[in-house]
């Protein structure tokens, strides 16, 4: 059973962990409510595709930091599957979304740049996160045991 003093941090640390990954999920939403004439002209100097990429990429870190409860040590397959799935249906509900704004049309080539953006980053703070906890266990103390085959897993 918690302590008061941990039910009253629950709400703060859910939205330490959640937070960054909810506010760019409304930027998204918000940046793909717009009709294509409410966009600056600057924004067709940078290709469609990898501003996909960069935003879903983003997304796919900040919800892999949710799922692992803002740990490395949380970071495991399951949480990286997890955060790849969320982020790819995050990705069609917004492709679905931009079906109803005026002047845009919702792309299965967005949607394929959305999941592999969001694999590659997720991928790579999983390897990561391997990196990581491998330098912790080495770096033990002379005396102690060496970490167990589990223990190097994330």
């Amino acid at each position: 059973m918690m302590s008061k003093n941990a039910l009253a941090r629950e709400p703060v640390l859910r939205w330490w962990v959640w937070g960054p990954a909810w506010a760019h999920m409304a930027a998204i939403f918000v940046s793909s409510s717009l009709p294509v004439s409410a966009i600056p002209s600057i924004a067709f100097v940078v290709p469609d595709k990898l501003v996909h990429g960069a935003v879903y990429g983003l997304l796919g870190g900040l919800v892999l930091r949710a799922f692992a409860g803002a740990q490395w040590t949380g970071v495991k397959p399951r949480t990286a599957l997890g955060a790849v799935a969320l982020t790819i249906a995050y990705g069609v509900s917004d492709e679905w979304h931009q079906s109803f704004v005026p002047g845009r049309t919702p792309e299965i080539m967005d949607l394929v740049v959305d999941g592999i953006a969001a694999a590659v980053v997720v991928g790579a703070a999983w390897a990561w996160s391997i990196i990581g906890l491998s330098r912790v266990h080495a770096a033990r103390p002379a005396g102690h045991a060496a970490p167990t085959f589990t223990e190097r897993l994330p």
